[in-house]
């Protein structure tokens, strides 16, 4: 399988690239600069609009795109910046929007897809109101494009709490979520490539 992920810098995109890595041949995308040489690694921001063209000139084959990049910022909401709320929509729900317009735009490339969303989009999280929104956007997406293109493989894994670094630095309140590994999202990941979970919305 030819499998772009978005979002690899750290935490969940990390994770499944170097572990599906082992199996298929993976394209890392990510908006930070990746210095790993081994690596087939693609900078991209939502403003480069000639990115898919980029990508599919070099990539080919396209089986797979897993949507994970989001960014978020958690507390008072109105002590959070103007531009820290539109970087949560720009990152977490335009992009996404964007991408998957030019893939299916695009006649020539059939991509099954797979979004990376939140259990957030279904329940409260204090003070993360543009994440949830952003969320709760993306979670409409992919329901949305499910029922336009019946043809095609579309499903959203929503993960509970994943305690990377991220979640640890933010000191989140999570006590009315349950943890998830890594290890779990990876599995629902293959799951869905071998065809073993079928179901469109996975909730973790």
């Amino acid at each position: 399988m030819h499998i772009v992920i978005t979002g690899t810098s750290s935490g969940i995109g990390k994770f499944l690239a170097e572990n599906l890595g082992k199996k298929h041949k993976i394209y890392w995308v990510a908006r930070r600069k990746n210095t790993i040489n081994t690596i087939d690694f693609f900078e991209w921001n939502i403003c480069d609009n000639d990115f898919l063209e980029k990508l599919t000139e070099k990539v080919g084959i396209l089986d797979y795109i897993i949507f994970n990049a989001w960014v978020g910022y958690f507390g008072d909401f109105e002590a959070i910046s103007e531009e820290n709320h539109r970087e949560i929509l720009e990152t977490n729900l335009l992009s996404p929007l964007l991408l998957a317009h030019k893939l299916l735009k695009n006649k020539k490339i059939k991509t099954w897809i797979i979004f990376i969303g939140s259990i957030a989009s279904k329940k409260s999280l204090k003070n993360g109101a543009s994440y949830m929104a952003s969320k709760f956007w993306l979670r409409g997406l992919a329901m949305g494009l499910k029922n336009d293109y019946k043809k095609l493989q579309i499903q959203i894994i929503n993960p509970s709490i994943v305690k990377t670094d991220f979640h640890k630095k933010n000191r989140l309140d999570m006590s009315n979520y349950r943890e998830n590994s890594l290890e779990e999202i990876l599995k629902i990941v293959e799951d869905i490539i071998s065809w073993k979970e079928k179901r469109f919305e996975v909730d973790v």
